[in-house]
């Protein structure tokens, strides 16, 4: 069996776009970057960044090597309260989920996709205060290692 070994740069990139096919204009953000901010173009807005490298034993000629990302969506509190940032956030949430669930391939780039553990809080943004809510996204790549 040959496989193309995926890079954690493709599978960032990957990421990045199945993030872009959900920001827009009538679309669940206004932003997404492959990077953390406090300055954004508007909310709600999803960031991701690496968090995590391994790779495990698969058998004599393959390891599975796991990326794993931190996501995090973003919305102020400046403009509505917190009860209707928090309802947007669980909303996006669920969005972002979903997208992953329905390609759990990123198209191919990765054996599979999970997203684990939601973390909730609060963070200051670059002129008001913002909730967000975190969530890992674990990447798993099949690579020969002979």
């Amino acid at each position: 069996m040959t496989l193309p070994i995926k890079t954690i740069a493709e599978v960032r990139t990957a990421i990045k776009n199945k993030l872009d096919t959900l920001t827009g204009d009538g679309k669940v953000f206004v932003s997404d970057y492959n990077y953390f901010t406090t300055k954004t173009d508007g909310f709600p807005c999803v960031m991701f960044e690496p968090s995590e490298l391994s790779s495990v034993y698969e058998d004599t000629a393959y390891n599975y090597r796991s990326y794993t990302f931190n996501i995090v969506i973003v919305q102020e509190m400046n403009t509505i309260s917190r009860s209707d940032a928090m309802d947007i956030l669980l909303n996006c949430f669920e969005k972002v989920i979903d997208a992953f669930d329905q390609d759990w391939t990123l198209s191919g780039v990765v054996e599979r996709v999970d997203a684990t553990g939601g973390t909730f809080g609060e963070i200051d943004m670059e002129k008001w205060p913002a909730l967000y809510i975190s969530t890992n996204l674990i990447c798993r790549v099949l690579v020969p290692i002979v």
